[in-house]
């Protein structure tokens, strides 16, 4: 049973039609530039999509840049981008203005990743609080791994990743650790390469773009982030992927966030690690806009 309000159910509703047509506005008269800014976990799938958006309209540019959920979603309602990628609700409180338009165009599974000098292949979520919030497990030879200082790697407020993180593994509680600078996860994926002990969160999609990242992805609670596991609950880490704008937008903007939801962008979401819309319909724990 959804857990979201009314106003989320409609926007559900609205995802799934979209699903069912042809997305695009076939013309070859379409022209002009798109910006497009926020979650770096949403960030190579709409960058994907803006290249293929762009081979079938040539005259169209479509700028995508990361920079966090937060930034993204700000920028969106302060009008300095076209679209805001976030992996967050929009919570009315802090963004109040009923232009902003949601459009929910997948699922993200994210994955807690280790140093390669790490032997553990699994923590559980008080493990997990243990590392981030309390501070109580320090050495990765108190969990029956090598002896070796656990480096939590902390993203900034403005990242989505770890909104998510806080509110589905650590229950709201604040992390300790080392707290990056840079809203990036290819800078997680970076930090906790080089850095021995180290531990991170990132999107599974960011992990699947990043082959070369000498990372290792754990279970939590003897899960991985599979569609199985979140369908039937046992995996809790994920969320919803968001692309916001203010007001109706232009021809270009409706017919790219349209093509988001088109086969073709789709069926690249799940290679890359995303999980497509058309699971909305399972029935899962999570509300159908997390944050």
């Amino acid at each position: 049973m959804f857990r979201n309000k009314a106003t989320m159910l409609a926007c559900a509703v609205l995802v799934l039609l979209l699903s069912a047509c042809t997305g695009t506005v076939e013309t070859a008269e379409l022209s002009g530039h798109i910006k497009v800014v926020g979650s770096t976990a949403l960030q190579p799938l709409v960058t994907r999509a803006a290249q293929l958006f762009q081979q079938r309209y040539p005259h169209v540019q479509i700028s995508v840049a990361g920079g966090g959920s937060i930034y993204g979603l700000q920028a969106a309602a302060n009008h300095q981008s076209d679209i805001g990628d976030s992996d967050i609700y929009a919570d009315p409180a802090f963004y109040p203005d009923p232009n902003l338009t949601d459009y929910i165009v997948c699922i993200v599974p994210f994955t807690m990743v280790v140093n390669t000098d790490v032997t553990i292949t699994n923590l559980t979520s008080q493990q997990l609080i243990d590392i981030f919030s309390r501070g109580a497990i320090g050495n990765w030879r108190q969990l029956g791994g090598p002896d070796l200082t656990i480096v939590p790697v902390v993203r900034p407020a403005t990242s989505g990743t770890r909104a998510t993180f806080r509110k589905y593994i650590l229950g709201g509680r604040d992390e300790k650790g080392r707290l990056l600078q840079t809203d990036s996860s290819t800078t997680v994926l970076e930090t906790v390469a080089h850095t021995p002990g180290a531990i991170g969160y990132v999107a599974l999609s960011v992990l699947h773009s990043n082959k070369q990242s000498s990372v290792q992805a754990i279970a939590t609670d003897n899960q991985t982030a599979t569609p199985r596991s979140i369908a039937s609950g046992h995996y809790a880490f994920w969320g919803y992927e968001h692309m916001y704008t203010l007001g109706e937008g232009n021809s270009l903007v409706t017919a790219f966030l349209n093509f988001m939801f088109t086969p073709t962008v789709q069926q690249e979401a799940q290679k890359m690690s995303y999980i497509s819309v058309d699971t909305l319909r399972l029935s899962t724990t999570k509300p159908l806009a997390s944050g």
